[in-house]
């Protein structure tokens, strides 16, 4: 049965988007083939026309839900599928590294207690991987929201939480198309060289020194002249997070090394989503490299799925999600994070070795069509076909209440800040009484 939904993101959609939303984005354009969808940018703007909204569709889909909008939906009959694709509360704990002990405790315990929420308003739940599955399933049985009525009847409980990763274009990838952007355009880089496309951001928990340096590698070992490029430094919203200062220190090492502007270059503004084959196109590897860390195991590096898309061979740190995949499928190769020789070798190996190459071409193009959004999202396309005559899941009241109550908690201090101690008070009581107004935690 066809189902009226509403998408949700907490970003514009635009000409210029990163991953939230272009997820957003691409999930309500899979769901159009058997829903009537309204996609909803910069939805947390205004809370009220948001719920009000909500209260008009059978279904909402969001990444993200402010903690007074999850008191507010659990009164609803809408159903809510809630998308934990990117694990924040593993990423939280890079992402602060540049902050204060006590606003770092502060920012952790704010987001964990947000998951929390959003968790027991969910009735249904879609992530990236099984690993990501594997984290919140076990996130959820100690704070005890996996349902015993649900268990038995789903021992696997797939109708609770299932899996869509990052897709790529049900379209074939278009190919070279207009003026070249990159080989004998870019200063610094003729027709007939090679390069290495890093096609995502610069983040504290990436590790872009490796790719720089294995670039010197490249150099110092001769043969034809290789750059690897970083197509996006200046991502839409960046200067809402704390990791602004990363790729100025990616480009204080590429100076140093002698590299800069001679073998690694750096794009200083954000490709638009829809121009990014261009860069695809004149690419001969995508690369992708990672620090060690619990951020990395639970990650999904969605812009290693463009070069996938585009034919391009992968040369990845491993232990991540597509790390494996990578490995598994023999598209590329994944190394040992923080190997700058590893990453050097393999690169030269994909780039030299032409029967290495073609056979990785090959089944990068067997592997293409399953990662296709039409496929990643069948998951959630299913549940919106029977979400409208499933029976609401039972919230877990005092779950809630407790992790509604812990958002609030954590963001007083930074309101008293700014707006003052007064106005803190007033505005964290109204929406603690607005949480615990009766029918607030369940429906």
């Amino acid at each position: 049965m066809s189902a009226s939904v509403l998408v949700v993101c907490a970003e514009p959609i635009g000409e210029r988007m990163a991953g939230p939303a272009i997820r957003a984005a691409e999930v309500a354009r899979a769901l159009e083939a058997r829903h009537d969808v309204t996609l909803m940018p910069t939805a947390f703007d205004d809370l009220d026309a948001l719920i009000g909204a909500a209260g008009e569709h059978d279904v909402l889909v969001a990444q993200e839900l402010p903690p007074t909008l999850t008191s507010r939906l659990a009164r609803l009959p809408t159903r809510v599928a809630l998308d934990l694709y990117n694990p924040i509360v593993m990423e939280v704990l890079e992402a602060v590294v540049g902050e204060s002990p006590r606003v770092q405790r502060r920012i952790q315990g704010l987001i964990g207690m947000r998951a929390l929420a959003q968790c027991a308003v969910a009735d249904f739940i879609v992530c990236a991987s099984e690993r990501q599955r594997d984290l919140w399933l076990g996130a959820m049985a100690v704070n005890g929201l996996i349902d015993l009525e649900l268990y038995r009847r789903d021992p696997a409980l797939r109708s609770l939480i299932d899996v869509v990763p990052f897709g790529v274009p049900d379209e074939p990838f278009p190919g070279p198309a207009g003026d070249p952007v990159l080989k004998g355009v870019r200063p610094g880089i003729a027709a007939d060289d090679r390069v290495l496309l890093w096609a995502g951001g610069i983040w504290g928990w990436l590790d872009p020194a490796v790719a720089i340096r294995a670039a010197k590698l490249l150099e110092e070992g001769g043969g034809k002249a290789t750059h690897l490029v970083f197509m996006g430094t200046g991502r839409p919203w960046l200067d809402r997070t704390s990791q602004a200062e990363y790729p100025d220190a990616a480009r204080e090492l590429a100076s140093s090394e002698g590299l800069l502007d001679r073998r690694v270059h750096f794009n200083e503004g954000w490709v638009p989503y829809a121009e990014r084959a261009r860069w695809l196109a004149e690419a001969d590897l995508g690369v992708s490299a990672h620090r060690d860390s619990l951020e990395a195991r639970f990650s999904f590096r969605t812009r290693i799925l463009d070069y996938l898309w585009a034919g391009l061979p992968v040369v990845t740190s491993a232990g991540d999600a597509l790390g494996d995949l990578v490995e598994r499928e023999r598209v590329g190769r994944a190394v040992p994070p923080g190997d700058a020789e590893a990453f050097a070798a393999a690169c030269a190996e994909l780039l030299d070795d032409d029967e290495v190459r073609a056979g990785t071409r090959e089944r990068i193009a067997a592997l293409a069509p399953s990662l296709r959004w039409s496929e990643a999202t069948r998951p959630l396309l299913d549940w919106c076909e029977r979400a409208p005559g499933l029976p609401p899941r039972r919230v877990n009241r005092a779950v809630l209440r407790r992790a509604v109550a812990g958002q609030y908690a954590r963001t007083l201090p930074e309101t008293a800040r700014t707006k003052g101690p007064q106005a803190a008070l007033r505005q964290v009581g109204r929406r603690v009484r607005r949480a615990f107004s009766p029918g607030g935690g369940g429906r």
